[in-house]
């Protein structure tokens, strides 16, 4: 039986494909990824925010999915984005119960057996990030707490990184805050990131 998260309890899951990305802007240096997610893994912050838009391929230890923010606005955006970009099972009942149990099974080894050491989730246009419904974004914000712990106890990492733009940054950065979120800086000199 699976733990409950600290505001709701929980139910079903499963995992796998594919990106809803933006962008071929600027990607985000590999060794300040890696620092981070190996810090994340470790006892560090999980959240993170880049003006960058693209993250580079760190290998098949660490299962990277992208949704965008702006397909992710209200829960129900959150909901749809998040089971079709992690292929959460047909039977995902689109409720906060059912999304922490699909939120701590995206570690479920893939077609080849292989189970990975890190889960990343990465928001584009994170300024749009629930922006419709603030206690659906306090809520979120308060879970990946809940997701990190639970992947640590299993020996996995897990983290979010957000992109945003640079007129954008220092908004995303103090919702997080004002949720109860450390957040990390990875900001790269030569992105600038989209306003949508």
């Amino acid at each position: 039986m699976t733990e409950s998260h600290p505001h709701e309890p929980s139910s079903h899951a499963s995992s796998s494909p594919e990106s809803d990305h933006a962008g071929p802007d600027a990607a985000l240096p590999a060794p300040d990824l890696q620092g981070f997610l190996d810090a994340a893994s470790s006892g560090g912050t999980a959240v993170a925010v880049t003006t960058a838009t693209e993250l580079p391929d760190l290998g098949p230890s660490v299962r990277v999915r992208t949704v965008s923010g702006t397909t992710a606005t209200t829960l129900g955006g959150l909901y749809s984005s998040f089971a079709r970009v992690w292929g959460f099972p047909d039977h995902f009942g689109r409720n906060k119960d059912a999304f922490d149990d699909c939120m701590r099974d995206l570690d479920t080894p893939d077609t080849q057996g292989r189970a990975p050491g890190i889960v990343v989730v990465h928001i584009t246009q994170a300024h749009r990030l629930l922006d419709d419904d603030r206690p659906g974004f306090d809520w979120f914000a308060d879970s990946v707490g809940f997701y990190r712990d639970h992947y640590r106890d299993a020996g996995h990492g897990f983290a979010v990184i957000l992109s945003t733009s640079t007129s954008r940054l220092a908004e995303v950065r103090s919702r997080w805050q004002r949720a109860g979120v450390a957040i990390t800086d990875l900001v790269t000199e030569t992105s600038t990131g989209e306003d949508d």
